[in-house]
């Protein structure tokens, strides 16, 4: 805790700062300091009286002391040798007062100079050193008035008055040396306090560098940011909003101050925004996809990241996905016609021959786990090389593409499928059938293709374009596979073709 001096001794300070070495040097100079203007002002009347008078020693005695003591001063000012000069002078006045003490067998009111010395030496040598230098002069004194020896100076004084005086001497010797306990207490519990005080200070200040700082940073990034961003209530009302969202808007800061949020969202994303708010109350972090109007009226597809800031602010983050989100549909749709080019045949525009081997694979596991009846028909059209042969390979095609239509129109459940197995080959999967059912569904197919009247003059087995069927249904277990249904179906179809064409096995 700083002193507060005089201007004068606050002038000497501030000429040479720093001179004080000790922790209380300064203080000290300043008790110094006092103590030698009271000694010049009290002395000085005194020093002329006994030099009038013709009492040259105590003139000699007071000037030495006064000359010493302003020595002292101009040492302790330039901070050279501060504990001698204290040690010194205190001396000095102790000599003073057993002379001035001496003096009084004459004039009892010398001694009571002695009450000086308690305030002299503990305020100039501190609480330890002054303590010795008191308890030495009052041992001293004891002996001085009670020793064995008696002088003509300690006849001059009743035993009463000194036993007085004594009693006095130490009270005040007590009452000094409390206070310069209770100062030095006093004066390193403020240093305690000071430390912590600048402790408090410096993080203080470290805490609002920081805070500056995350400000600055909050700043660079809420204004330099890529994303559109805004801040509302707790309500949806705008409290704020940067730059990019205004340039991705094209608002202008005025327009969107003030408003509800989802004043510019979509009316078919407008009814889980109360909902999001609920979430974003709640603590927790949204992201989704919302469509947000535009100044012209267009509807920008943005990306918004929103989270509660602290009890009343709310950050929203808008990034236009637009054109990210007409590519991935334009990739989307392209992915759909690359799988359907995959799956489909571009002839026949049915299944093909990958595809139904994957889904009969599929659909045999499907059956094997419910223990369930796959039927499976093979179709094979009659004389379909010298169909091409007498009437060209386009008309070919074009029988292929007809006699596929009129195969897929006959079955309409989810599992079921037409494929083109080969060249005028087809297979048709059927799940949950028996053999029963495919040879109503080969029936209905058979007469499909015969109601198409496609001429066909080298076929043996007909005039229009004919068919054959193999059939045949198995129930999965773990005793034959896939294949084996294949195989059966093959066979009864080869077994038609034998047999004359145009038939079911």
């Amino acid at each position: 805790m700083a002193i507060q001096y005089p201007n004068f001794i606050s002038q000497i300070f501030r000429e040479k700062p720093g001179r004080f070495k000790e922790a209380d040097g300064e203080t000290r100079f300043f008790q110094y300091t006092v103590f030698l203007i009271a000694l010049l002002l009290t002395t000085l009347p005194f020093f002329l009286y006994h030099l009038l008078s013709g009492n040259c020693w105590i003139s000699v005695a007071i000037f030495s002391l006064c000359l010493s003591m302003a020595v002292g001063w101009g040492l302790l000012y330039c901070g050279k040798f501060p504990r001698l000069v204290y040690r010194v002078n205190s001396f000095l006045f102790i000599v003073f007062l057993i002379y001035l003490m001496i003096l009084g067998s004459k004039d009892n009111s010398m001694i009571l100079w002695m009450y000086l010395l308690p305030l002299i030496v503990f305020h100039l040598l501190g609480k330890r050193e002054g303590a010795i230098w008191a308890l030495l002069s009052i041992f001293g004194l004891i002996i001085f008035f009670f020793g064995p020896y008696e002088t003509m100076a300690s006849k001059g004084y009743s035993s009463i008055f000194v036993i007085r005086f004594l009693i006095t001497l130490c009270i005040l010797s007590i009452a000094t040396f409390s206070y310069e306990k209770f100062r030095e207490q006093y004066k390193t519990h403020l240093e305690e306090q000071n430390l912590q005080l600048a402790r408090e200070i410096r993080e203080r200040e470290h805490v609002q560098r920081s805070l500056v700082d995350r400000e600055l940073r909050y700043k660079a990034i809420y204004f330099q940011a890529i994303e559109g961003i805004l801040l509302i209530d707790n309500f949806g009302k705008i409290v704020e909003c940067n730059p990019q969202i205004l340039s991705m808007l094209g608002y202008e800061e005025k327009d969107l101050l003030g408003e509800n949020v989802s004043t510019f969202i979509h009316p078919e994303d407008y009814s889980a925004v109360p909902l999001q708010l609920d979430k974003l109350h709640a603590g927790e972090t949204i992201l989704l996809e919302r469509r947000v109007q535009t100044v012209s009226g267009v509807y920008l597809l943005c990306e918004e990241n929103g989270k509660k800031l602290r009890d009343n602010l709310i950050i929203l983050l808008y990034r236009d996905i637009t054109e990210r989100k007409v590519a991935e549909m334009a990739l989307e749709r392209a992915n759909k016609v690359l799988d359907r080019l995959a799956h489909i045949d571009g002839l026949t525009h049915v299944a093909n021959r990958r595809q139904f081997d994957k889904v009969l694979d599929a659909e045999w596991n499907r059956m094997h786990r419910e223990q369930k009846m796959l039927g499976l028909i093979l179709v094979d059209v009659d004389f379909f090389k010298q169909f091409n042969d007498l009437y060209g390979h386009q008309a070919g095609d074009d029988c292929l593409l007809a006699i596929a239509t009129e195969l897929s129109s006959v079955i309409h459940r989810p599992g079921d499928l037409v494929a083109r197995y080969g060249g005028e080959e087809f297979g048709i999967v059927l799940p949950y059938t028996d053999y029963q059912g495919c040879i109503k569904i080969g029936q209905m197919m058979n007469n499909k293709i015969e109601g198409l009247q496609i001429p066909h003059e080298r076929s043996s087995a007909s005039s229009v374009v004919t068919v054959s069927l193999g059939i045949a249904a198995l129930r999965p277990d773990n005793t034959n596979s896939w294949t084996d249904l294949v195989g059966l179906a093959d066979k009864a179809l080869y077994r038609a073709k034998e047999e004359g064409r145009n038939r079911m096995c």
